[in-house]
C-alpha cells in the first residue's frame, strides 16, 4: 500500500513552529509574515508542479512536504541577523537542513516520517539544504535532483510574487526610490545576457538586488513554472519600473528584452 501523510496535521505542527515568530514588530514581523505566507504558496506550488509531472499520491505528497519545509530556517535568520541575506556564517537552507534532518526536528513535524524509503529522506535532505545554492552539485542522484529541482521551481516562482505583495522597504531593507536611484554591477548585467542565475555573492548596488530576483526567471526548469509565471504576472510587474538615470535606463531596456526572450511577458 502507498504511502500518505495527514497534511492537516503536518499543517498544524508547521503553524505551531513557525507561529513563535507571529509577536515580532516592525520589520521582523513584516519579513516574518511575508515568509509564512511564501512558505504556503511555494507548498502549494510544489504540488501543482508534481501534479503536471504526474506523480504518484506519495510523490506529491512528499513535494508539498519539502514545500513547507524549505524555509524551516529562515525565521531564524530574521531574527539573528534583520535580513534574507545569506552569508557563510548563516545560510538559511544549510541550517534548516541540518536542524530539520540532522538534528530531527522534521519527526515533530511529519508524523509518518520514519515510515519514509531512506531514499527519499536523503532526497528532502538535499532538496532543503541545495534548494538556494547558486548551482546544486553534480553529484545528485536523479531522484534527488528531480525534487531539488522542483523545489527551486515552486519557490523562485514565488518570489516574483513576495516582491510585488510585500514591497521593497520589506524585502531589501530599502527605499524603491533608492533602488531606482543607482546603477547596476557589471556582473549582474552579465548574467542576463548569458541568461544564467545572477550570482548573489555578486550583488554590490541596491539595484543588483532587485535584478537578481528578476534574474531567477532563467533558473526555471518545468513548462508548469514556467507558464505560471507568465500566468501570474508577477514577474512583469517587477520589471516595470523606470531608473532615474537615462543611461541606466537604456542598460535596463536592454535587459527586459532578454528577459522576454526566455518568457512572453507583455
Amino acid at each position: 500500500m502507498e504511502l500518505r501523510f495527514g497534511r492537516e496535521a503536518i499543517e498544524r505542527n508547521c503553524e505551531e513552529f513557525y507561529g513563535l515568530y507571529e509577536n515580532f514588530e516592525g520589520r521582523d514581523y513584516d519579513m516574518c509574515m511575508a515568509k509564512l505566507e511564501h512558505t504556503r504558496i511555494v507548498a502549494s506550488n510544489c504540488d501543482r508542479i508534481a501534479r503536471g509531472f504526474g506523480l504518484s499520491g506519495y510523490e506529491i505528497d512528499l513535494a508539498w512536504i519539502i514545500g513547507l519545509l524549505h524555509d524551516f530556517a529562515r525565521f531564524g535568520q530574521i531574527v539573528v541577523t534583520h535580513t534574507f541575506n545569506d552569508s557563510n556564517e548563516y545560510n538559511h537552507a544549510h541550517v534548516g537542513a541540518y536542524l530539520l534532518f540532522k538534528y530531527h526536528m522534521v519527526e515533530d513535524i511529519v508524523p509518518e516520517y520514519d515510515k519514509i524509503p531512506d531514499e527519499d529522506k536523503l532526497a528532502m535532505a538535499k532538496a532543503v539544504y541545495h534548494h538556494s545554492d547558486f548551482h546544486p552539485p553534480n553529484n545528485l542522484t536523479p531522484r534527488e535532483r528531480f525534487f531539488c529541482d522542483l523545489i527551486r521551481d515552486a519557490d523562485q516562482l514565488d518570489i516574483f510574487r513576495t516582491i510585488v505583495v510585500s514591497g521593497w522597504k520589506t524585502i531589501y531593507g530599502r527605499s524603491k526610490e533608492e533602488i531606482l536611484a543607482s546603477d547596476f554591477s557589471d556582473e549582474i548585467v552579465q548574467a542576463f545576457y548569458k541568461h544564467e542565475l545572477a550570482d548573489y555573492s555578486k550583488r554590490v548596488t541596491p539595484a543588483d538586488f532587485h535584478l537578481a530576483h528578476i534574474a531567477l526567471c532563467f533558473g526555471l526548469r518545468s513548462e508548469a513554472a514556467l507558464s505560471r509565471v507568465v500566468e501570474q504576472g508577477y514577474l512583469a510587474q517587477m520589471m516595470d519600473i523606470e531608473f532615474v538615470d537615462p543611461q541606466v535606463q537604456k542598460k535596463y531596456e536592454g535587459i527586459k528584452e532578454q528577459v522576454r526572450s526566455r518568457l512572453p511577458l507583455s
